[in-house]
Parts: C-alpha cells; sequence; structure tokens
C-alpha cells in the first residue's frame, strides 16, 4: 500500500513538473513554432503595406518641336513611370487653340492633375475655369503668360529676364576681357514677351559690364529655319558684325549655319537654351560663344514632387519657384553665382 502511495506522489510530481516546464517557454520560442500571422508578414516586408497610391495627370505641353521641351516630357513622364502614376501627354504644336482643345480633351479623360507648359497661358482662361468647376488641380513649368484670375497651385520656371542678363554678364566679361567695348550687334528673337524679355536681359547684361550695344537690326523668327534666312539677309546688308544675340537655341544655331554657309566668322554668337547642339558648336571654340542653360528635366522632377506633396500629403508652395539659369562657354558650366 505505502508502495503505491510513492508512486502515486512521483507521477503527480513528473505531472507538475511537466507543466511548469511549458509555463517557462520563452516567447521567441513559440513564435517559431506558431503558424504565421499576418502580422509576421508585415515585418518581413518591412512593417505594415504602405496603400497604393495613384495618380492620373494630364500633361498640356505647347510644343514638342523643340528639345528643351521634348526634355522636359521626357523627364516628367519617366518620372511618373517610376511611381506609377499614369500620364496622358499633348503636344499643342505651338498653336494655342490646338493647346486648348488639347486641355479640354485631358479634362474629359478623368485626370486628377493638370500639368501646363505654354507660350500663351493666357489663351487657355477656359481650361483654368473648368478645371476649377472640376476640382482640378493645375501646376505650371515654363509658362509666363498666365489668364487673369487662373488659379493654379504652383509655377516653375527661370525668369526669363533673369537668365538674359547671366548670359549678357558672360558675354560682356569676355568682350572687355578681350579689349572691346563697343559691338556692332545683330538680334533675333520671336517677338513674344518670353523672347522680349530674354532679349533685354542680354542688352542689361552687356551695359552692365561697360559694353555699348549698337542695334543694327532686330529680326523676328519662330523657327530655325527662318533664323538662318534673316540671318542670310544681315549677312548680305551688313558687311562686318561683331555679336548675334538669339533668345532660343533654333535662333543661334540657324544664324551659325549662316555663317559658315557664307564663309563669314568675324562674329560671336550668343543664344540661350542649352541644347546638345549647341553645345557641340562651342567645344570646337569657333564663333559660337556661348548658351544659356535652364534646367528642363529638373524642373519637370520637382513639379512631380510638389504634385505628391499637394494631393497625398496637403502641402502648399509658393505660387512661383525660381530655377536658375548658367551659362554653357568653352569654359564649360557656369553658375549665376559665379558670374553675379
Amino acid at each position: 500500500m505505502k508502495k503505491k502511495k510513492w508512486l502515486a506522489v512521483l507521477t503527480a510530481t513528473a505531472v507538475v513538473c511537466s507543466l511548469a516546464a511549458c509555463g517557462n517557454t520563452k516567447p521567441e520560442e513559440k513564435a517559431e513554432e506558431a503558424v504565421e500571422t499576418p502580422v509576421a508578414a508585415e515585418e518581413e516586408t518591412g512593417g505594415e503595406a504602405e496603400e497604393e497610391k495613384s495618380l492620373k495627370i494630364g500633361l498640356s505641353m505647347f510644343t514638342l518641336e523643340y528639345p528643351f521641351y521634348v526634355t522636359m516630357c521626357d523627364a516628367f513622364e519617366e518620372a511618373c513611370e517610376e511611381k506609377g502614376y499614369e500620364v496622358i501627354a499633348t503636344n499643342g504644336s505651338t498653336d494655342a487653340t490646338t493647346q486648348l482643345n488639347n486641355c479640354l480633351d485631358l479634362i474629359n479623360k478623368g485626370i486628377d492633375v493638370m500639368v501646363l507648359t505654354s507660350w500663351y497661358g493666357d489663351a487657355l482662361a477656359e481650361a483654368f475655369d473648368l478645371c476649377e468647376e472640376k476640382g482640378i488641380p493645375i501646376f505650371i513649368m515654363d509658362t509666363s503668360n498666365l489668364p487673369e484670375g487662373g488659379k493654379y497651385v504652383t509655377r516653375i520656371g527661370t525668369v526669363n529676364e533673369d537668365a538674359g542678363y547671366v548670359g549678357g554678364l558672360y558675354v560682356g566679361k569676355y568682350l572687355t576681357d578681350n579689349g572691346i567695348d563697343t559691338v556692332d550687334t545683330v538680334l533675333l528673337d520671336s517677338g513674344d514677351e518670353v523672347s522680349t524679355a530674354r532679349k533685354d536681359g542680354y542688352l542689361k547684361g552687356l551695359e552692365e559690364k561697360g559694353i555699348t550695344v549698337n542695334v543694327m537690326n532686330e529680326y523676328f523668327c519662330s523657327s530655325r529655319e527662318e533664323a538662318m534666312a534673316n540671318m542670310e539677309d544681315a549677312l548680305t546688308t551688313y558687311s562686318e558684325i561683331d555679336l548675334v544675340i538669339g533668345t532660343s537655341a533654333q535662333h543661334g544655331l540657324g544664324a551659325y549655319s549662316a555663317c559658315v554657309s557664307a564663309g563669314r566668322e568675324e562674329m560671336l554668337i550668343a543664344s540661350m537654351d542649352g541644347e546638345k547642339e549647341e553645345m557641340e558648336e562651342i567645344d570646337k571654340k569657333g564663333i559660337y560663344l556661348c548658351t544659356i542653360t535652364q534646367d528642363p528635366a529638373g524642373m519637370s522632377k520637382v513639379i512631380l514632387e510638389n504634385i505628391e506633396g499637394y494631393m497625398f500629403d496637403g502641402e502648399t508652395f509658393d505660387e512661383f519657384q525660381s530655377m536658375p539659369a548658367g551659362v554653357y562657354s568653352v569654359e564649360g558650366q557656369i553658375s549665376a553665382d559665379e558670374l553675379e
């Protein structure tokens, strides 16, 4: 009888010890044995999965006939593709009516955001009004003229007169360093507000450096071909030209082609836009002296960051965000700060 009682005690003790051992199992050991839970899955992917963000963006380009705007458009589309956003891009082909119709079409396609570039933004009042009515925010790149009362979130670009001024400072310094204080000059521009501001900036910068500019003629042209034809006329009219100022790459390159064809290389050519073809000619250290550079790809990336901040985080922005200009010359890229 005593033996049976002893065995019972031993059995009870073993059960208690077994239960105690289970009670002392470490939490991490339990987790290893457990079936994976949603929380564990989230930890493996770096925490709680973020809600997927989507946007449908209308990109209305005034033109895609100029490399500057092609670069801007491509950079914006690439940045959106990386984020998984849908972009519908349109080309106004330098026609304000075509661009307006493009904008209205984009609105009808149910876009969440409108991005505009234009030379004649004031002709797009109907699109601004409709976007406001439908609650579609507008973001603007490289556009100076806007409709009166047209509402938008923010605008980014280079102040045209300031950009021209930077170019004028560089050319003025180059001339004074070479002992020149007076130049007979031909101007090539489009005659619109943007082009006029660029031209005025160039002349202001030259004057700042003590250069007297004798403007022999000002030709209005909207394409490279027109610039070339006008420069050919100038070469026929004037036996000697010291300086040619173009307010776009198309003006500068058109003038350069005319001068090379005519075998006239007494002048210097200064222009704007910083296109690859310009830089290649400048690197030859011939008559193509310099071009003012802007950053179209940088503008696109900043404006997309602004869109995300506004749409997802309720951020606000300055009405205008300035992107600085620089100058590309035989000395390489020079910043505005260095010139000023």
